[in-house]
């Protein structure tokens, strides 16, 4: 009996060993990882603010047409979201949930596009054809974006080991999504 409380004292130890030794060992490099995510993103944001204030155009143009549509009250609701997010200035505090609000609005612009096509009423209204040619004039540079997405699936990729996983989960490592662009 003396033997097996022995034992089991030193497989508790061990493993209070080794939990310690994945955290000092595998948190530095999650922050590393999360924090040049954060810092590529950066750089996106005001063309990302300038192209939703062109897409904030297009739901006003959606909403004297069609405002009884779920795409306009969708789009309005992320328009909201994203400009409670991201709006508050360069000291943003969570750019992963940035992330999501922007492919949340790519997402709906496309869905605007696809009520356009299959609506012969929005099809004819000629200030919502503008307010998208805004829109899509409201470019994102592609090499910045690249930027992020190869930072963020880095990232996501450091996330997903074993020992990475389980110290993400208990201190709080999100995940960054990668950018989703599309007109």
């Amino acid at each position: 009996m003396r033997r097996f409380r022995w034992i089991l004292l030193l497989v508790v130890a061990l493993l209070v060993a080794a939990v310690a030794a994945a955290f000092f060992l595998v948190r530095p490099g999650l922050d590393d990882s999360r924090d040049l995510v954060d810092a590529r993103w950066t750089p996106l944001r005001p063309s990302l603010i300038t192209r939703y204030q062109a897409l904030d155009g297009v739901e006003t143009a959606l909403q004297a047409v069609a405002a009884d549509r779920a795409i306009t009250t969708d789009l309005q609701a992320g328009l909201q979201r994203w400009d409670e997010l991201a709006l508050n200035g360069p000291r943003h505090t969570d750019p992963g949930a940035e992330a999501i609000a922007a492919n949340d609005l790519e997402a709906l612009a496309r869905r605007v596009r696809a009520n356009l096509v299959g609506s012969a009423r929005l099809a004819n209204d000629q200030a919502l054809k503008d307010a998208l040619a805004v829109y899509d004039q409201a470019v994102v540079p592609p090499p910045a974006v690249a930027a992020y997405n190869r930072a963020a699936r880095a990232y996501e990729d450091e996330r997903s080991g074993f020992f990475e996983g389980i110290v993400a989960g208990v201190l709080g490592y999100d995940s960054r999504p990668v950018l989703i662009l599309g007109t």
